[in-house]
């Protein structure tokens, strides 16, 4: 574990010394700094198919809620009570990311960079790709947007942003060529 030593003066005209461990992958791979310098604990990458996949400065808070799709049916002047369960199917994860940017350069001004290149990504009605440990271990590796916000965040250097999705597989549908039937 990487090891940093600070300096921290709080008003009462004292000095204090804090040592921060960072934090090294399972394969003893250092993990990425975010944007203000620490070491990320779960970092998240976002791109679209066959691009360069870009990590957000500031790690997210990432959630992901799984389910079942089952069909009812319901029986005609039955006497018991209930619903024949027919079917059912895992459903898609639904993911959510909630995130800040800060820019951290200038307390003054918008992270406008940032912000492009997140809207660029929610825009471009394709499937993204996405890197995160928590979507790797339910074997997530791509994603649709369906919705995204940016709502008020206070102070000027600062944008929090959600965006809301779905987990995206690769199906293998098979289709054969089948000749018509004559008569």
């Amino acid at each position: 574990m990487e090891k940093t030593q600070i300096k921290i003066n709080l008003n009462d005209s004292q000095d204090y010394e804090v040592t921060i461990q960072g934090s090294s992958g399972d394969n003893g791979e250092s993990k990425p700094s975010g944007a203000n310098g620490f070491a990320m604990f779960m970092p998240v990458k976002l791109g679209l198919e066959g691009e360069e996949l870009w990590l957000l400065p500031v790690e997210p808070l990432v959630s992901l809620t799984g389910g079942n799709k089952i069909t009812r049916r319901m029986v005609s002047k039955g006497k018991g009570r209930g619903t024949i369960k027919e079917r059912w199917t895992q459903d898609d994860y639904a993911i959510t990311i909630d995130g800040i940017f800060i820019n951290a350069d200038d307390s003054n001004v918008y992270p406008e960079e940032d912000m492009a290149k997140l809207r660029e990504l929610c825009e471009s009605a394709s499937v993204l790709e996405v890197e995160c440990d928590l979507l790797k271990y339910f074997d997530i590796s791509r994603m649709v947007v369906e919705s995204y916000s940016f709502p008020f965040t206070k102070g000027e250097q600062n944008q929090r942003f959600v965006i809301t999705g779905y987990s995206d597989d690769l199906f293998k549908l098979l289709v054969e060529d089948v000749e018509p039937i004559t008569s």
